[in-house]
């Protein structure tokens, strides 16, 4: 198994407010885009492939992941719109984005394990009360996983490889239950997000 990457970097604006970034920032979670009215049974109805794709190029209005990548200045990128900006000190709300570290030393090492190629399962102690003993995430090398399925199905995966290398992308899934009911939470945990830096544009 390879060892996963230390720091995974995620540069965010949530323009239109899909997953409530400034409400929850200074609270223990992040939410994905299916807090907004997703299926969350939808995950389990397409394979990981198609839902890759889905994500990564074609787009994926309620999406279960959060996208991240091993290059900082990839995150930058995205969470400023190539836009200039400055630092922020005020974590108030008036800031326009937000650059998040997921360092993964904070997993439980034992924990790890790759279920497919690129695909790993993972736990951590989480913060949030709610989500004790443990919380459960999945973490994906996008590009090792979608390279490892390319020739195996009949999915046109050239434009998500692309993208996913041009962006060094992986994703994070939380999977942790939600209410018993067959369901994966919307919510990650923020006790592997080490570090939150906020910018407004110029």
């Amino acid at each position: 198994m390879q060892s996963l990457p230390t720091l995974l970097f995620r540069g965010d604006s949530d323009r239109f407010s899909k997953r409530l970034l400034k409400s929850t920032f200074n609270s223990e979670l992040f939410l994905t885009n299916l807090i907004s009215g997703g299926n969350g049974r939808e995950i389990f109805s397409n394979t990981i492939g198609q839902l890759l794709n889905r994500h990564i190029a074609t787009g994926w209005d309620k999406t279960h992941f959060l996208s991240f990548s091993t290059d900082e200045q990839r995150a930058f990128h995205y969470g400023s719109d190539g836009k200039p900006f400055n630092d922020v000190y005020d974590e108030s709300g008036n800031w326009d984005f937000a650059v998040l570290t997921f360092d993964t030393s904070l997993l439980i090492q034992d924990s790890i394990r790759e279920i497919e190629t690129g695909i790993y399962s993972a736990q951590f102690v989480p913060s949030c009360i709610e989500f004790l003993p443990t919380y459960k995430v999945i973490l994906i090398d996008a590009v090792s996983h979608l390279k490892s399925i390319a020739s195996i199905n009949n999915l046109d995966l050239t434009t998500a490889i692309a993208n996913a290398d041009k962006d060094k992308e992986w994703l994070i899934l939380p999977a942790s239950p939600f209410n018993n009911q067959g369901e994966f939470t919307a919510k990650l945990d923020a006790h592997c997000i080490t570090d939150k830096r906020v910018y407004r544009y110029e």
